[in-house]
């Protein structure tokens, strides 16, 4: 199967961001990352949930500070890639 690659992304050079999609159980990454991240799990075989702990704990804090906080707008900072997960539109409405 022949994998779709956006321009400027080498298919053969693995991404960390990629690495972590794949943990969080994502669909944009490449079998050089599939293959890191299998290789990465058998040195530290908890990566996978430790990735999953942290997206959970971002939403958490991500949804304490716009939800109790009111906070607002937010800058994001990250590599580009809408890993899994992340980048989803929620609205939280501030009780009044």
């Amino acid at each position: 199967m022949q994998e779709w690659v956006p321009p400027g992304v080498g298919p053969t050079k693995p991404s960390i961001a990629r690495v972590y999609d794949y943990f969080l159980g994502g669909k944009d990454n490449f079998e050089v990352e599939r293959r890191v991240a299998e290789e990465a799990l058998k040195i530290a075989p908890d990566a996978r949930e430790a990735g999953r702990a942290n997206r959970a704990f971002l939403r958490r804090a991500v949804h304490h500070m716009a939800a109790e906080a009111g906070i607002r707008q937010f800058l994001d900072l990250g590599s580009g890639l809408l890993t899994q997960g992340n980048h989803e539109r929620r609205h939280h409405r501030r009780p009044r």
